[in-house]
């Protein structure tokens, strides 16, 4: 019996100790995607200059209707993948000659019927984003896909997921400064305003990667997002935009984004008044690191 024991300790003593798994590491990447591209932005509304409550229309008594192509950077900085900040800028300017249609005045400014007249309008705009993804249906720890598909195999060869979709709240700040001039009869009228937009949103990204190769296709993307919140600055007033778009990756670098923008505008300043805003299409050239 004294054997045995002795046996059975030396074993205990050399076998080798049970480990336990260690957890799967951090997230620590870090990806940055930039859109450079056109967006051949309208202007649409109403406005109204200090000395006068009447409402003139932008498009069709001013005529500044026309689509200008605007320069529109967006600059994404994504971490750990949960967390991105969003930056993005544009200078709309637009300006008309014609004759006025109806009766009305701007700021000093009357304007009859018939009235031969100059009318210019900018909009220059700085914006900054924070966003994080709270539901992502797709990724491997996923309580949806846990629950109801947990065989569903999401995963390209190359390891990246086929289908990844997101669901992110916002939260952002928008800066808006616009100039506007009308001028007509020997006199001229000059206004405008600033304003800092603070808004919560909702940004929906739904990114599908073939999981067999196509030639010049990497991945396609979708998404959308809506977005709305005060102005603060002069009288103040609200703003809210809406931004969407597919793009078509053809190398992890490298694609083409084809997608809407909007910017509306419910402001006022020392009785100058914005009811409209911008939209139009956007063409860009997509880069991701």
């Amino acid at each position: 019996m004294t054997a045995l024991w002795t046996i059975l300790a030396s074993a205990a003593l050399t076998a080798p100790a049970v480990q336990e798994a260690a957890p799967p590491p951090a997230d620590t990447s870090l990806e940055i995607s930039l859109l450079t591209g056109v967006w051949f932005a309208r202007l649409g509304g109403t406005t109204a200059a200090p000395g006068n409550n009447a409402e003139i229309d932008l498009a069709v008594q001013l005529g500044l209707e026309d689509s200008e192509p605007t320069l529109n950077v967006e600059l994404g900085v994504r971490k750990s993948q949960v967390w991105e900040l969003y930056f993005g800028g544009f200078r709309f300017e637009t300006d008309h000659a014609g004759t006025f249609l109806g009766n009305g005045t701007f700021g000093g400014v009357v304007l009859n019927n018939g009235d031969p007249f100059t009318a210019s309008f900018e909009l220059t705009s700085v914006s900054m984003e924070l966003l994080y993804t709270a539901w992502r249906p797709f990724a491997d720890d996923a309580w949806w896909r846990n629950t109801y598909a947990p065989d569903m195999d999401n995963h390209n060869p190359d390891g990246r997921y086929t289908a990844d979709v997101r669901f992110s709240p916002m939260f952002g700040m928008r800066w808006l400064d616009v100039d506007q001039t009308v001028a007509a009869g020997g006199g001229t009228a000059e206004t405008g305003g600033e304003w800092l937009a603070v808004y919560v949103g909702l940004d929906v990204e739904l990114d599908y990667r073939p999981p067999d190769p196509i030639p010049l296709l990497d991945m396609f993307q979708l998404k959308a997002s809506f977005a709305m919140g005060p102005a603060v600055g002069g009288d103040g007033g609200y703003m809210w935009q809406v931004r969407g778009g597919l793009t078509v990756q053809f190398t992890e670098i490298l694609g083409v984004t084809i997608g809407y923008r909007l910017v509306e505008l419910d402001v006022e300043n020392d009785d100058y008044f914005l009811h409209g805003g911008l939209q139009g299409l956007f063409l860009a050239a997509s880069l991701r690191f």
